[in-house]
């Protein structure tokens, strides 16, 4: 089964949002000469179901030297990969996920549309997409955009170092503090932009380890793109950060990054 057939019916056996993609070392903190990377599709946060199939991670290593590795892992449940440690400091690690999304308008709001049959459907009122059944013949107008993920994370070697580059995320997320020094119950602010103009109300949903969709932490950036979210404990994270949607407004692109953190007790 292809990425995007896999995905599909992810979504349409869950919620429509119930596995997403992730990136994440095996440490955050180490000093190892080398140390596994993990990748993969999870409805719990951070606990990968299916691999993440035929990607490339970027390294940027503490002297803000850039280089690739892939996956070369052929377990069914996640894709893993060792990044080379070889100098100290902190490392950022990317790599990138996407897959098409067809649109209809339902009424006065755009929703997905599935090809699925109306008996593997279930209820309208019971589900967040359409299926052409539910237009009942009638001609109906739809959209076809991506959906990219810019899967992100830290790994320090030694001691934390200075960062210099947020990636190529189409939208950035800065912190106030480093990201591999984030505690529980500190206020961490967040600067969050796109194309280099801040994101107005941008959606940052928080969840702990083993967490699902139904217990995301929300938060909201201001006007200028700023939000401050904490962390209640200590332990491993996903941070998600995407443009809030107007169901009335016409499909664009959808851009998301998701970047994995370790939280320590204050």
């Amino acid at each position: 089964m292809n990425q995007i057939k896999l995905l599909a019916c992810l979504i349409l056996t869950t919620s429509a949002f119930a596995h997403e993609p992730y990136l994440a070392p095996l440490g955050y903190h180490t000093e190892n000469t080398q140390i596994p990377l993990i990748a993969g599709y999870a409805e719990e946060a951070l606990n990968s179901e299916h691999a993440l199939k035929n990607a490339k991670i970027t390294v940027v290593n503490p002297k803000q030297e850039s280089s690739e590795i892939e996956f070369n892992s052929t377990l069914k449940s996640a894709s893993v990969v060792d990044l080379e440690l070889p100098i100290t400091g902190t490392y950022l690690v990317e790599t990138k996920a996407q897959f098409p999304l067809t649109y209809a308008k339902d009424q006065k709001e755009w929703k997905m549309l599935f090809e699925v049959p109306a008996d593997k459907a279930g209820e309208k009122s019971k589900r967040e997409y359409v299926i052409p059944d539910d237009f009942k013949n009638k001609k109906y107008t739809s959209e076809k955009i991506t959906r990219e993920w810019t899967l992100q994370s830290y790994v320090t070697k030694g001691e934390a170092t200075p960062l210099s580059t947020s990636g190529t995320a189409p939208i950035q997320v800065a912190f106030s503090h480093h990201p591999t020094q984030l505690k529980a119950n500190q206020p961490e602010s967040l600067k969050i932009s796109k194309s280099q103009q801040p994101l107005r109300h941008a959606e940052v949903n928080v969840r702990a380890k083993g967490a699902s969709d139904k217990q995301i932490i929300q938060f909201k950036a201001n006007e200028q793109g700023n939000a401050l979210i904490t962390f209640p404990h200590a332990g491993e994270y996903l941070i998600e950060v995407t443009e809030s949607i107007d169901p009335v407004q016409k499909p664009q692109n959808q851009y998301y990054t998701i970047i994995s953190v370790s939280v320590a007790a204050q």
